[in-house]
């Protein structure tokens, strides 16, 4: 027994001190083919777009589908979640219902369902569809894109970047929310029919 406490003591050091050992060796992703939850095993790829997330405090990711960006954002959310608390996790997206999507048990909260027990940080029993809380004092929260600039936070995601309507307007309102240390990430697909967005002009500054 104690040999056991100190093995998963070890862990949790490990875990604390590598976002990717933890997402890597404990998260679980929901496949749509398999219908299943699975490990996951970050690739190369991941592996450096993560060590860019981490040591960043702003990041632009260019998508495709099938790349699992946004599941390795909510896994870098989800360890902030629980070895940084009293973290604060904004999650935006074009509409609510998006956002509350990223929020819910199909992903955020459904990947921090399925760690083990004595890894996971307890819930609060303060539990909506917009926000969720652990029992450390960390949050996540769900916004669409023309809210939550009244946080600060430790983390601000922007999902679908590039289907924002008025993308300056919002990295106006979110860019203040992390002035006291956070990070911000916008990632997204291409949208083809706007070839200077100011997502793309973003991403094209940032590869400069």
């Amino acid at each position: 027994m104690k040999a056991e406490a100190n093995r998963r003591q070890i862990e949790c050091l490990k875990c604390a001190a590598s976002p990717a050992y933890f997402i890597d060796t404990y998260c679980k992703i929901y496949d749509p083919t398999s219908r299943d939850w699975l490990p996951f095993n970050l690739w190369p790829a991941q592996f450096d777009a993560l060590d860019l997330i981490h040591e960043s405090q702003l990041t632009v990711i260019l998508k495709a589908r099938q790349l699992g960006m946004t599941w390795l954002v909510l896994g870098y959310s989800l360890w902030q979640m629980t070895f940084r608390p009293a973290a604060t996790v904004l999650l935006f997206s074009k509409r609510e219902n998006e956002a509350i999507y990223l929020l819910g048990q199909e992903r955020l909260r459904g990947m921090w369902r399925r760690l083990p027990a004595w890894l996971r940080s307890p819930q609060s029993t303060y539990d909506a569809a917009s926000a969720w809380m652990l029992a450390n004092g960390s949050v996540a929260r769900a916004f669409p894109s023309n809210a939550g600039d009244s946080y600060t936070a430790t983390l601000a995601v922007v999902d679908e970047a590039d289907l924002v309507s008025d993308l300056d307007t919002l990295l106006g309102r979110v860019k203040p929310t992390i002035d006291a240390g956070g990070k911000l990430v916008l990632l997204s697909r291409v949208d083809k029919s706007k070839p200077e967005s100011p997502f793309k002009k973003t991403y094209r500054a940032a590869q400069t």
